[in-house]
């Protein structure tokens, strides 16, 4: 069969930087915004410690955290650079990262479904708040979208070009397969998507699926069925391998055993898997800042057991085996609140509350987000832009214009992002999945309504009143987040 008559492989290619320019100064303008209100402010939590654990690996040549390597590497970098003042250059590294976030993104919607809807994407990108505001604050994760985003761009390029005559898809698996393990060692739980990657690729290479047709065209050719076989998986996986090896090498030297990037993976499951849990995004709404407000989620949750001790001797690499051990001990003795704390995990990944929105709450940000009402203002428009953005993904995986292998590829990122969010549901887990959900609500909001599957609508219609269920426990505390800011 020769490949579909709709392959539009210049559909990318014009959605130039002219295309992208008004998204992108949108773009710099609400991250300038953000990086000036929060330039200042009190470092919290996670913020101070990558920023403590980058100035000591300066300052003594060694690295000596438990989280992944790469974001305390850009604080140590910056500080060589910028000295006591590497907290506010990384705020405007990281805008300027958000800007190539925001560029990757747009064109991921092109791969998708083509030239308007990667335009539409892009601005998706510059405008959400929730994403932007990351960019102001110092976290891991707008590093991490950096290199994530355009391994997806790849992948989702690659699905689109194949079987065309000037597919290139080893040399698409390895950079995909490079990247990926980049943003690994920038956030270690993205090593849980590298095995579902794989398998997508592996299923993914069986079919030459027709490219972005735009909202305006009839139903693709069927897809063609190609060579699979392992093959794909194995670029896949090996270039992420070959890229993280060197510093799981250094870590056995280190440690005296094997640990592939990190050794938080302990301090997570004991914070996620346990009864005194907290959730970060609503800690200090209440007097006691472990127990999140919210009388349905607290029903939901249900009476809790015993909470079980995290390990407190031992080499790192020891403690983090034995939480992990004490962990799966503790769900395996109480199963029924264990699958009641997973459905809050998945309330909180839903939730349409933010890390941005907390700490507009819990800092004293300066101008323009000084004002009372103007903080109000941030926040509902955050709190709103979350369902609105899950809306839309799903009714753009409706489309008929959008390829199955894609469809596919927001599936499995999807599953890789819930399953990191089980052990520890805060909403910064949900950022892997971020680009790939505003590339499907920018087909849906490009599409019209006759292009949509009727058999995937009604999966899409079960899935969005699964989400408003999800929500109803949030209601809650989102009043009490918006209260605290006037």
């Amino acid at each position: 069969m020769t490949p579909s008559p709709t392959v539009d492989r210049g559909a990318e290619a014009t959605l130039g930087w002219r295309a992208l320019a008004l998204p992108l100064a949108a773009a710099a303008a609400v991250r300038a915004a953000l990086v000036l209100a929060f330039d200042g402010t009190e470092l919290a939590g996670d913020e101070r410690a990558y920023l403590l654990l980058g100035e000591r690996w300066r300052t003594e040549g060694a690295y000596d955290g438990i989280w992944a390597p790469g974001y305390p590497a850009l604080v140590a970098a910056l500080g060589w650079v910028a000295g006591e003042g590497a907290a506010s250059a990384l705020r405007w590294v990281q805008a300027l990262l958000g800007l190539w976030v925001v560029a990757c993104v747009g064109r991921l919607g092109a791969a998708v479904g083509g030239p308007r809807a990667g335009r539409a994407a892009a601005w998706l990108g510059a405008l959400h708040l929730p994403l932007a505001g990351l960019s102001a604050l110092l976290f891991s994760e707008t590093l991490f979208l950096a290199l994530f985003t355009p391994a997806l761009l790849v992948l989702a390029r690659s699905a689109r070009d194949r079987g065309s005559p000037d597919a290139r898809p080893a040399r698409d698996l390895a950079l995909a397969g490079a990247l990926l393990g980049l943003s690994a060692l920038v956030r270690e739980s993205a090593l849980l998507m590298l095995p579902l990657l794989g398998a997508w690729a592996a299923w993914a290479a069986r079919v030459h699926a027709p490219g972005p047709t735009g909202p305006d065209s009839k139903e693709p050719d069927p897809p063609e069925r190609g060579p699979g076989g392992a093959r794909p998986a194995l670029l896949l996986l090996g270039a992420a391998c070959l890229v993280i090896a060197p510093w799981t090498l250094r870590n056995a030297a280190v440690h005296g055993t094997f640990v592939p990037i990190a050794t938080s993976t302990g301090g997570s499951v004991h914070v996620g898997v346990n009864a005194h849990d907290v959730n970060y995004d609503l800690a200090g709404l209440g007097e006691d800042p472990a127990r999140a407000p919210g009388s349905l989620r607290a029903a939901l949750r249900g009476e809790a057991p015993e909470p079980w001790t995290a390990a407190t001797d031992g080499a790192p690499a020891a403690r983090a085996r034995t939480n992990v051990r004490r962990g799966l001990s503790f769900a395996a003795e109480h199963p029924a609140f264990f699958l009641r704390s997973r459905a809050v995990e998945v309330v909180d990944l839903l939730s349409p509350l933010s890390y941005p929105v907390r700490s507009v709450r819990l800092a004293d940000p300066g101008a323009p987000l000084g004002h009372p009402a103007l903080r109000v203002a941030f926040a509902l428009l955050s709190i709103l832009m979350v369902p609105a953005l899950l809306l839309l993904a799903l009714r753009g995986w409706c489309a008929v214009t959008v390829a199955a292998p894609h469809r596919a590829l927001l599936a499995v990122v999807c599953a890789g992002t819930l399953a990191s969010a089980l052990v520890n549901g805060l909403t910064r887990y949900r950022v892997p999945a971020l680009p790939l959900l505003m590339a499907f609500a920018a087909v849906a909001l490009v599409t019209r309504g006759g292009a949509v599957a009727p058999g995937r609508r009604r999966v899409a219609a079960a899935l969005a009143g699964l989400l408003v269920l999800a929500w109803i426990p949030s209601l809650e505390p989102v009043r009490a987040t918006v209260s605290a800011l006037r």
